[in-house]
């Protein structure tokens, strides 16, 4: 653990406290943390999950032998 001393708006605070249902100024910051860590994760997981499809397909879209080849480049 890190002590950390920073400002915080009070009333987001005081909404993300709510939101989250928890009563502690450290557990609400720390699930924000957590949560937001997993979403960026996730979504970073999820369009890599797309990229690697769209390259997969390629063959069935695209005559990857002729791109490849100096006579397409001619």
């Amino acid at each position: 653990m890190k002590r950390t001393t920073i400002e915080i708006d009070e009333e987001l605070l005081a909404r993300a406290k709510r939101a989250l249902r928890l009563d502690t100024t450290r557990a609400t910051v720390e699930e924000a943390l957590r949560q937001a860590a997993d979403r960026a994760e996730g979504e970073h997981a999820e369009r890599a999950g797309r990229q690697r499809r769209y390259l997969e397909s390629l063959s069935s879209r695209a005559d990857l032998a002729l791109l490849a080849s100096e006579e397409m480049w001619r």
